[in-house]
């Protein structure tokens, strides 16, 4: 392997270490409630995707639905998220936001825009083809990282 391939190895582990530990530290995107990524990603899918079913958000977040079912439950006992059924199917059941949901949402957005400005000036000062190559790397080496999954 050569020192380029040694550097990007590297630098995406240290990346993904960084991420890991983002991750396990909750946030407070509305004032006096702690969220954990994983409560505020199923916030976002369900902003996102209005009216969504279990299975539809698991998807979405590409989790299992016996996790997706945890995380809606803790939303709901957190008074984030509320439950219904359509008129015209009473067996599916569909989340929405609360009010205070939809403060959460916002806070997240909030909270991206503030602390992704200095990177986000710095790719916007690359050219579209620069920009595609950083996507098109982005993309290969998920895929290349799932085949991981598959052994």
């Amino acid at each position: 392997m050569d020192q380029f391939h040694i550097q990007v190895d590297l630098a995406l582990g240290r990346m993904f270490e960084v991420y890991n530990l983002l991750n396990k530290k909750p946030k407070e995107y509305v004032p006096g409630m702690l969220l954990y990524y994983s409560e505020i990603h199923m916030i976002e899918a369900i902003g996102r995707h209005q009216d969504s079913n279990l299975t539809e958000l698991a998807s979405i977040l590409n989790i299992t639905k016996g996790t997706a079912s945890k995380t809606i439950a803790k939303l709901g006992s957190k008074g984030l998220i509320c439950k219904f059924q359509r008129e015209d199917n009473k067996k599916e059941v569909h989340f929405r936001l609360t009010e205070l949901g939809q403060l959460a949402f916002e806070g997240h957005y909030r909270y991206h825009e503030s602390r992704s400005s200095d990177i986000d000036r710095d790719f916007d000062s690359y050219s579209p083809d620069e920009q595609k190559l950083i996507l098109h790397f982005i993309e290969r080496y998920t895929e290349e990282l799932s085949r991981y999954l598959e052994e």
